[in-house]
């Protein structure tokens, strides 16, 4: 017998709802990714290398974890579902590890007792976030199983995303990391302070604790009592069959790779850029939050907007429009400031009023970047719980969970594998780590990596975009399908 679900149609209201829970895992992957590297090295004192290999361990640990959550969500029975009980569990989780991350490492001494402490908190924190996160995205595939719904429902999870990483991310230097000054009027710079990472921690917990039980709580409809449904999967063999047969899925291994290079190209951007920031562009402080909060808001404006343009014209075309936008962005910006059309920090006075026309120019071409890539990330997440849908009508099993990880464990492996590439080329670019100078040469060569490595990544996505079938008559048949065999 089919697996069954409970199909009442969500309203916006359920939707936000659930999307507020992609809030609790954005505060901890983002915090972690914006504020670890600085706080394992200047607060903790650990070497770089040592610094990194904690963090990507625990990426490693959490890639191979996701899978084996999702089989395990997929083949739960309980009077709760197979989502809410971990999501609640994981969520609380998550809030406690990532205080005692910021906190207790500090009272620690000797570096390989940090290190060691450092490590094994960022696994707990993995696993947490893997307890929460994979129950909870299959959640958002059984809450909006129709074809367009799915696209609605990704782009409010990604658009709270960007707000709370715009809240918590572009704003943080400002809410936790103000600059101290002593009574001799030395000023202390507030990411060299030790309590700010305790205070933040603290307050970002309790909020990831709060999203995490407003989503499970406000979501509690959808959890159906499903102790009577059979369950397929109990030993380890039959995890490794469901595995394998997702990645033996041909519609699936194209939205995987796809949304592997989009990955792929996001994370080269983003790990380059801040060098451009700092070193190219010399942007302020004031400026930084500028331009890297206007390239999330532009992200999160993108999601919200993804399903009227997928209403419009489909979800292919739709991934088509992000690329573009995305490819025109990148361009653009190399075309302006590498082909000398403005220079780093021109202004133009109007009025007597001076207008910093370089900074504008360059947050506006990268708000588009990021708003291409606003479009597709939320797409690619509703291409997976389609295919989901297909591989159920064919099979009469639900692997929600299933897919929802493999699909998380292949950006992570993406996101692994790019660190590595990211500090190869930020090497050849002739980038000296610790100097407060660069040499005008790498200074030009980096720029360069900001401009173009993104665009020509990701537009490589565009020749397995357009191989992917499924459109909106595709999975009308698909959903009707289901429909017939749940009646």
């Amino acid at each position: 017998m089919m697996n069954q679900t409970n199909h009442k149609k969500a309203g916006l209201a359920d939707i936000f709802k659930y999307a507020v829970g992609e809030g609790a895992t954005s505060i901890t992957m983002n915090g972690i990714s914006n504020f670890a590297m600085v706080y394992l090295t200047q607060i903790l004192s650990l070497a770089p290398t040592w610094a990194a290999l904690a963090i990507g361990i625990s990426i490693f640990w959490d890639a191979v974890t996701d899978p084996i959550m999702g089989h395990i969500s997929d083949n739960t029975r309980s009077r709760w579902g197979r989502r809410h009980p971990y999501s609640l569990i994981g969520g609380l989780f998550t809030a406690v590890t990532f205080f005692l991350f910021w906190s207790v490492p500090q009272m620690l001494n000797g570096p390989v007792i940090i290190f060691f402490m450092a490590l094994i908190i960022n696994l707990l924190i993995r696993t947490a976030v893997t307890v929460f996160f994979v129950p909870f995205t299959a959640l958002g595939f059984d809450i909006c199983p129709e074809y367009e719904s799915r696209s609605r429902l990704q782009g409010v999870r990604y658009f709270i995303n960007q707000i709370v990483n715009f809240t918590f991310g572009a704003l943080a230097w400002t809410l936790f990391f103000k600059d101290h000054i002593t009574e001799t009027g030395k000023r202390i710079d507030g990411s060299l302070i030790g309590s700010n990472y305790v205070v933040m921690g603290f307050v970002l917990a309790i909020f990831v604790a709060l999203l995490a039980s407003v989503c499970c709580f406000g979501t509690r409809n959808y959890a159906v009592d499903n102790r009577k449904e059979q369950v397929h999967g109990k030993r380890l063999a039959d995890f490794w069959v469901d595995f394998s047969s997702i990645f033996k899925n041909r519609l699936a291994i194209r939205v995987f790779v796809f949304y592997i290079i989009v990955q792929f190209s996001m994370l080269l951007t983003s790990m380059v850029q801040m060098f451009a920031y700092i070193f190219y562009m010399q942007f302020t402080p004031l400026e930084k939050t500028c331009v890297h909060g206007g390239g999330m808001l532009a992200f999160a404006l993108a999601s919200l907007n993804l399903p009227h343009i997928v209403k419009r014209y489909d979800k292919k075309p739709a991934g088509y429009i992000g690329i573009g936008l995305a490819v025109f962005g990148g361009l653009s910006l190399l075309t302006v400031f590498h082909g000398g059309q403005l220079a780093p920090q021109q202004t133009i006075e109007f009025s007597g009023i001076t207008f910093p026309v370089a900074t504008i120019v360059f947050g506006l071409l990268q708000a588009c970047w990021w708003g291409g890539c606003g479009m597709i990330v939320p797409l690619s997440s509703s291409m997976i719980a389609d295919i989901a849908a297909i591989d159920q009508s064919r099979t009469g099993e639900l692997k929600n969970a299933g897919y929802a990880s493999v699909f998380s464990f292949c950006t992570k492996a993406a996101s692994s594998i790019g660190m590595y590439i990211c500090g190869f080329l930020v090497q050849i670019a002739g980038i000296i780590s610790g100097a407060t100078e660069q040499t005008p040469e790498a200074v030009s060569n980096i720029a360069l990596l900001t401009f173009i490595s993104g665009p020509i990544v990701i537009f490589c996505s565009v020749f397995v975009l357009r191989k992917y079938p499924v459109n909106r008559a595709y999975m009308q048949q698909i959903e009707q399908r289901i429909a017939a065999n749940n009646g």
